[in-house]
């Protein structure tokens, strides 16, 4: 297996754990594909990955199908492997490609240049939860009642995602989730508020965060970049592997 594919089964099995527990959640997956849809009405919420799977085309064309029943608007994102042949397929059944994302990963034997230390929590407890909650909807630009639905409830001590919040001399500043499996771990929902970019959070809380893992043995980390997010993980040596196509189908009420 080429190390795109074994990536996106990874990114598969973190998107479960990290959807687990939003309202209404309804989860089908194979090995190579998942399908989780939430009760919020937004695309971020309710997410198709598909893999080179052997019956892609047919989890795709279910997908949206169901998707469709539930009214739900769905993101998609696809394996440079079926990319090609699921378009035609995406289009006519009324998916809308807006774009590529990088699939980046930091290998193991890659040494992250050190950033200043920072304050670094883990996000446990009502008062953490909170204020993690609160940098992810300001940088996202979310409902705040969304994110708690949907991102503060797998802020647990046993929910397979583990978010960090850095403190700065303006309080609490960015946030970073990590979910990890095995020696692998997912980085997701690098957060930090419009007023405390480009003062270099972003870039020291994640490569302490890459430090103190590496010290618990998980060496491999892998990300969805943005094309915002992308020369900062760059600059800690994160390469991209593979573009995914992304799709997008809105709902069918408006």
């Amino acid at each position: 297996m080429d190390e795109t594919e074994e990536l996106i089964q990874l990114c598969v099995r973190a998107l479960v754990a990290q959807m687990t527990a939003a309202p209404g959640i309804e989860l089908h997956m194979t090995r190579n594909c998942v399908l989780g849809l939430t009760d919020e009405p937004l695309a971020d919420f309710n997410r198709l990955i598909l893999g080179a799977d052997p019956d892609a085309e047919g989890f795709l064309v279910r997908s949206i199908a169901r998707a469709k029943e539930r009214d739900r608007p769905l993101t998609a994102t696809m394996s440079p492997r079926v990319a090609d042949a699921l378009a035609p397929v995406a289009t006519r059944l009324g998916f809308t490609a807006v774009g590529a994302a990088p699939l980046m990963v930091l290998r193991p034997d890659v040494p992250v240049r050190p950033s200043r230390r920072t304050n670094t929590v883990r996000a446990l407890g009502p008062e953490l939860v909170g204020i993690a909650g609160d940098l992810i909807a300001a940088a996202f630009d979310t409902p705040r009642d969304v994110i708690a639905r949907c991102i503060d409830v797998v802020m647990t001590e046993t929910a397979g995602v583990e978010t960090y919040i850095a403190w700065g001399d303006q309080g609490p500043m960015c946030t970073v989730s990590v979910t990890p499996t095995g020696a692998t771990a997912a980085i997701s929902l690098m957060a930090t508020p419009p007023e405390h970019q480009r003062k270099g959070m972003g870039r020291a809380l994640l490569s302490q965060v890459i430090a103190d893992y590496r010290r618990r043995g998980v060496n491999r980390f892998h990300l969805g970049a943005t094309d915002a997010g992308r020369p900062l993980y760059a600059s800690l040596g994160f390469e991209r592997v593979a573009d995914l196509s992304v799709w997008v189908l809105e709902p069918l009420r408006r």
